[in-house]
């Protein structure tokens, strides 16, 4: 892959050559670091600067890795342990428990202010305490996303849509109705 313009090996003190990379995805390179921190390389800074935005305003939500510093082109933030619900799906059905907490992670979304009210299923980890937390975010103030289309299409992709319709229709009624309704107007188109 060519380097992109700007590219360095140095970043907030740190040389990634010497790092181990974990993660490569659109937006740039992930590295580790010690005491639970990873610092992500960004290929332009103005994803950089999209993303640390995103970080800060959430900088509160027990949802999102915390951020420890950021230059132009990278961020250092906490490291997300646990498995990506893509995966973990793969191996387990759904239950009560991470559906709900799915819909809290929305509701989050909601009280941030975000307009995408959404994340990939690639995009959210289980926690070992069986929360959720979130990685990447992207476009949440650009993209307008009234419902989690694209979460709900990765649960009906793996076969739990059904089941987490059911989880969530007695505590989350309004979701229940209108996300069923959404999804029903997406597959029919």
């Amino acid at each position: 892959m060519k380097k992109a313009s700007g590219y360095r090996s140095e970043h907030l003190g740190y040389d990634v050559n010497k790092l181990k990379l974990i993660g490569q995805g659109h937006q740039g390179k992930v590295y580790m670091l010690p005491n639970d921190k990873v610092l992500k390389v960004f290929y332009n800074s103005e994803s950089c600067k999209k993303q640390l935005e995103v970080l800060l305003k959430a900088k509160d939500s027990r949802f999102f890795p915390s951020v420890y510093g950021f230059d132009n082109y990278s961020i250092i933030m906490s490291f997300v342990y646990g498995s990506r619900l893509s995966f973990y799906l793969k191996q387990n059905n759904i239950n009560k428990h991470l559906s709900l907490e799915l819909v809290r992670l929305i509701e989050e979304l909601k009280r941030l202010g975000f307009t995408r009210l959404d994340a990939r299923l690639g995009h959210i980890f289980l926690q070992p305490d069986d929360t959720v937390k979130v990685i990447d975010p992207r476009e949440s103030y650009e993209r307008k996303q009234p419902y989690p289309k694209s979460m709900l299409k990765g649960l009906q992709k793996h076969g739990d849509l059904m089941l987490f319709f059911e989880y969530i229709k007695h505590d989350y009624p309004e979701y229940y109705k209108y996300w069923r309704k959404m999804m029903y107007k997406e597959h029919r188109h």
